[in-house]
């Protein structure tokens, strides 16, 4: 586990400066002035921005899967199906059984701003702690670091998670601190279960790409 951690370094770093960005905003401001104050920066174009930002875990995650598939090998789709749903469950449950009671921004929207009804957003109002699309963007993102031959990538691919992450609170779906627990899901989930994943023998079969392509 500590070698799976030191080589994919780059994704882990990205997450550290995140989270601890996150804590200091929190400890200085606290979860509603925090929301506050990011509620006050917008634009047209950052609506744009980050409301296809947030879609792309709704349907980008089955595009990458089905690419893993066919460009990497069946054992890695698998496991990254099985990764994908298990930190996708892990949130829902704690969604739903233990933090049934977590209220969104958008509870009280009459201090906080909402994009355009021209975008067709789904205003939700409660089940906000921990953030899904977080834990889903993390969970991708750090897979695709982890199966990747070029471990700089993980920088890349920390800043894309991490901006579908902010793209939550922008959008007035979820604090802070929701994201910031959806975050640590997807990140410690995918590591902890890419661990014991990989080590399960499907077979020869499994490793070879559909799709050979020429180097």
């Amino acid at each position: 586990m500590i070698k799976l951690f030191k080589y994919n370094k780059a994704f882990l770093v990205v997450y550290a400066l995140f989270s601890i960005a996150v804590l200091i905003i929190l400890s200085l401001y606290g979860k509603i002035e925090a929301q506050l104050i990011a509620n006050q920066f917008y634009h047209p174009f950052f609506d744009g921005f980050f409301f296809y930002s947030t879609k792309v875990v709704e349907w980008f995650s089955f595009i990458v899967i089905i690419s893993i598939l066919f460009l990497k090998g069946a054992k890695w789709a698998i496991n990254g199906l099985f990764i994908y749903g298990i930190t996708a469950l892990i949130t829902f449950m704690l969604k739903r059984q233990v933090f049934i009671e977590a209220m969104r921004p958008t509870f009280d929207n009459t201090n906080f701003r909402l994009i355009s009804s021209d975008f067709g957003l789904h205003q939700l109002t409660n089940h906000s702690f921990p953030s899904g699309h977080t834990t889903a963007a993390f969970t991708l993102f750090c897979f695709l670091a982890l199966i990747s031959s070029h471990k700089n990538r993980g920088y890349i691919y920390g800043v894309i998670a991490v901006i579908i992450g902010y793209s939550r609170v922008y959008l007035s779906q979820h604090f802070f601190e929701d994201i910031l627990m959806g975050a640590t899901v997807g990140t410690f989930g995918t590591f902890i279960l890419f661990f014991f994943l990989d080590k399960i023998n499907y077979g020869s079969w499994a490793l070879k790409p559909i799709i050979k392509l020429k180097k």
